[in-house]
């Protein structure tokens, strides 16, 4: 004879999953005749670590360290471009000498100053007594040094002096926690800190912010506060470089039994387990298996050696598929946690509690069969 209470039991666990949502059932997407399936054909192996106070040291002091980086070289010629602003002068002298009508009297020299002149999109400037002439690739030097040599077959003893007065064809740009904007390359800023300077310098305290610097597609970074130490890292920027500074950033993905699933974001260096903890609300009790906080991260090698791990099963690889479990039931889960270093995309995940479990199955079942009125709590039965 069928009991009624199994039969309710039965009955609830069809009602559970009629009620489960709108969507089709797990059966019905698993075992449709429709369906190509591809089983798994093996298990992908994986490092399970129970983390104590030393092995959450040992773990973060193995932590790849940030390294500063940036490419090195020497500084870019001083070329004139399309669309820079020049002042051309000329200068002519003659033992004879000149009549200066604003002086009234007789000068040696003679100082015809152009207008003030923008490069054109050929490349060219007008000199009047040369017509256009290409300056776009020559430096100022060189410039000076051709305009003389031609015009000395016009001139007396002339000398051309040229200056850059607006560089707008070498321009570097700056974004992030900066004023940002455009600036042009010159004299005054050659180097990646004149440039932040003249951008106005960080717009927040300069702990922890990131200087990447992306040139001809590849990214370099540094610590702002190893760029402003160290000269080595403080490089000659060229043109059509962009410079970013922002925070570094830590994503920690948080799922389970905590106040809040979510992707948290840190904009700070060494973010610990129980900064993540409290940022997700902490742990919802009594759902949450306080001996199940897992952390799961492609640990590199080092991380696991510096435990003592066996990786003989993990020939070759760089990084393993690592779950990290801390026991929030030990006196000294508090310290682990806070000497638990997270790393950018680790996901944490809150298991349930068995007596969570029980609490729903009769949270549906209390009306169809009789609940016990004690049941094994959290700690009896390992949470």
């Amino acid at each position: 004879m069928i009991r009624p209470v199994f039969l309710a039991t039965c009955a609830a666990m069809m009602f559970l999953g009629a009620c489960s949502g709108g969507g089709p059932q797990l059966g019905a997407i698993l075992n449709a005749p429709n369906a190509h399936k591809i089983d798994r054909t093996d298990e992908e192996p994986y490092v399970l670590v129970d983390l104590g106070r030393s092995f959450a040291e040992k773990v973060s002091a193995s932590y790849p360290t940030f390294v500063s980086k940036m490419p090195q070289g020497a500084p870019e010629p001083f070329v004139i471009g399309v669309s820079d602003v020049l002042d051309i002068s000329i200068v002519s002298s003659n033992d004879a000498g000149f009549i200066d009508f604003t002086q009234s009297a007789i000068s040696p020299l003679s100082t015809t100053a152009l207008p003030r002149q923008e490069v054109a999109t050929d490349g060219t400037v007008t000199v009047p007594q040369l017509g256009r002439v290409r300056a776009a690739g020559r430096t100022v030097q060189s410039f000076e040094s051709m305009l003389t040599q031609q015009l000395s077959e016009v001139l007396i003893n002339p000398t051309a002096i040229v200056q850059l007065v607006q560089r707008q064809s070498a321009t570097v740009s700056v974004i992030g926690r900066v004023s940002g904007g455009s600036y042009p390359i010159n004299v005054s800023t050659r180097r990646l800190v004149d440039v932040i300077g003249v951008a106005g310098g960080p717009t927040s305290d300069t702990d922890g912010l990131i200087v990447t610097l992306t040139r001809n597609g590849k990214q370099y970074q540094a610590v702002l506060a190893d760029v402003y130490g160290d000269k080595s890292l403080n490089v000659y920027v060229r043109s059509g470089d962009l410079i970013s500074i922002e925070p570094q950033k830590t994503k920690v993905q948080v799922i389970g039994a905590t106040g809040g699933n979510n992707t948290i974001e840190f904009e700070e260096f060494g973010v610990s387990l129980i900064d993540v903890i409290s940022r997700a609300g902490g742990l919802v009790s009594p759902r949450a298996a306080r001996k199940g906080v897992f952390i799961y991260r492609d640990a590199p090698v080092g991380q696991l050696y510096a435990l003592g791990a066996d990786l003989s099963t993990f020939p070759g690889a760089r990084t393993i598929p690592t779950v990290f479990r801390v026991d929030l039931t030990d006196p000294n889960a508090l310290f682990t946690s806070r000497n638990f270093r997270m790393m950018d995309g680790d996901i944490v995940y809150v298991a349930n509690s068995l007596s969570q479990q029980i609490n729903d199955f009769f949270a549906v079942t209390g009306n169809l069969a009789p609940a016990p009125s004690v049941y094994v709590q959290d700690a009896t039965l390992g949470n």
